[in-house]
Formats: structure tokens, C-alpha cells, sequence
């Protein structure tokens, strides 16, 4: 496990991933697919033990939720944030904001196809990804889960071993 934090351009990641990006998904609305890609970040913070920040541009939602209500509440203290930029913010300002103002910024690993925001995240002294090669790993570190709870699953129960000879 690595104690890197992920801080993630939640709709860099939405327009490229392909689970997210294909015409049936569209059709879904756009509070459904960021509570779908939530879910999976959330799985990927658990699995692999990395605290994940997801930041939207606050301008897409057509209501901000309070902190305690849906997206954002649903997912505190549970390896995953979620931030909604402020009205005239977008979401990289505020993970440049982010980037800046942290104290170890190479513990950090910025997750958007923002070429140019990638850029300017280096220069701050963190790392980054594009959100496609972050599929991948995301991909992996979900097949990782998969296979453990698949091995869990086929584990003998505690106290179950053996019943067919007592009978």
C-alpha cells in the first residue's frame, strides 16, 4: 500500500473513462454517473488504501448538496471526499489550490486529461496521471478486491468444516 493521497478531476475522469462515456450511459442523468464513478473510487480507496479526493467544477451540478446530504455525505470517513468547487471556481483551481498549499505535494497524484493541468500540478512538485492510465490501475486494484472476496466466499466457515462426518 502506498500512503500517496489521489486527488481527482471528477469530470476529467467522467468524459474519459469508457463505462461513462458510451451512448446508453448518457443517457443516464449526470448526478447518477458521478454517484457510479463514487462508488467505484470509494472500492479503489478501500482496496488499496490510498485516501482519494474527488473535486467537481460546482458549476455542472445543478444544485450543490450539502455536506451531509447525498454525494458528499455519503462517502465521509470512508477513504473518499468529494468537493464541489465554489461558484466561479473550477475544479482545478482548486486542485492546484490543493497542490500548493500541501505541505508534501509529492505524496500527491493528480488523476485528470488535462494536459496542461497535469503540467502545472508537476511544477507544483506533484504527480499525475491521465485519467485513462488511472482506469487501468483502478481496473486492477478492483480485480484485486474481486479476487480476495471470491477467495473469502470460498473459505469454510468457522465451525463448519467437517459436518458431512458427523452424520
Amino acid at each position: 500500500m502506498s500512503n500517496r493521497w489521489v486527488l481527482v478531476d471528477g469530470y476529467s475522469v467522467l468524459h474519459s473513462w469508457p463505462q461513462f462515456t458510451s451512448r446508453k450511459t448518457k443517457l443516464r442523468t449526470l448526478e447518477h454517473r458521478r454517484e457510479a464513478l463514487l462508488r467505484i473510487l470509494r472500492q479503489y480507496a478501500d482496496q488499496s488504501g490510498r485516501p482519494v479526493t474527488v473535486v467537481f467544477d460546482g458549476y455542472a451540478a445543478k444544485r450543490k448538496p450539502p455536506k451531509d446530504e447525498t454525494v458528499a455525505g455519503m462517502y465521509a470517513g470512508r477513504g473518499l471526499e468529494v468537493l464541489f468547487s465554489d461558484k466561479g471556481k473550477t475544479a482545478d483551481e482548486v486542485i492546484e489550490r490543493v497542490v500548493a498549499l500541501a505541505p508534501h505535494p509529492e505524496r500527491i497524484l493528480v488523476v485528470t486529461s488535462d494536459n496542461l493541468e497535469r503540467q502545472i500540478v508537476e511544477t507544483l512538485g506533484a504527480q499525475s496521471v491521465s485519467a485513462e492510465l488511472f482506469a487501468v490501475e483502478t481496473a486492477d486494484v478492483l480485480k484485486e478486491l474481486a479476487a480476495a472476496v471470491h477467495h473469502h466466499g470460498r473459505q469454510p466457515r468457522h465451525g463448519m468444516t467437517g459436518l458431512r462426518e458427523h452424520f
